[in-house]
């Protein structure tokens, strides 16, 4: 369609999955749950997201809090049975998807391992830094799975954070401690 003397604007289209929490379910982060408590659903997983936020222990030259982006993706997996959702950030260093090296102590690096050790047990022993992913597909793979389980892991150290686990993909089960 155009207009009379007028120019279109110019956009570009894409597709992108969102994610589908029904109202009304109970909501929770990792740090809700207990050490190595199990949570169960099904996965969905956002594109990458951009924030500006203010930290508050950081501050500038002049002693203003420094203003940092953050990048993440976030992994939901929502539990029709028991009205309920577990919602996981998962932070990047950029916005890409081909994310040229994840190391240990990373939420990202304990996602990849767990599921590569769902598959191959023992494949990943002995490695601490992941090279060359294709974050869209992983993601994509993640997003196709009928359910996941995973189990809160509480990381104690210079930072203390929550991390995890997956320890169930459909019907492929690890042992857990």
């Amino acid at each position: 369609m155009s207009f009379e003397n007028e120019s279109m604007f110019t956009l570009d289209m894409d597709y992108e999955e969102m994610i589908e929490i029904p109202d009304g379910y109970a909501g929770y982060r990792l740090k809700d749950l207990s050490n190595k408590e199990v949570f169960t659903g099904k996965p969905q997983v956002s594109g990458i997201l951009t924030s500006t936020f203010t930290d508050e222990n950081e501050f500038d030259d002049q002693g203003n809090p420094k203003e940092k982006i953050v990048h993440k993706i976030r992994l939901v997996l929502v539990n029709d049975d028991e009205e309920e959702y577990l919602d996981i950030n998962i932070n990047l260093k950029k916005p890409d998807y081909k994310v040229d090296r994840i190391v240990k102590g990373s939420v990202l690096f304990d996602l990849v391992q767990s599921i590569l050790e769902l598959e191959n047990e023992g494949s990943t022993k002995g490695k601490n830094v992941f090279r060359n992913v294709n974050l869209k597909q992983f993601t994509d793979f993640i997003s196709g799975l009928k359910v996941m389980a995973v189990q809160n892991i509480e990381r104690k150290g210079t930072y203390n954070f929550n991390s995890f686990y997956v320890v169930r993909v459909n019907n492929k089960q690890v042992k857990i401690e």
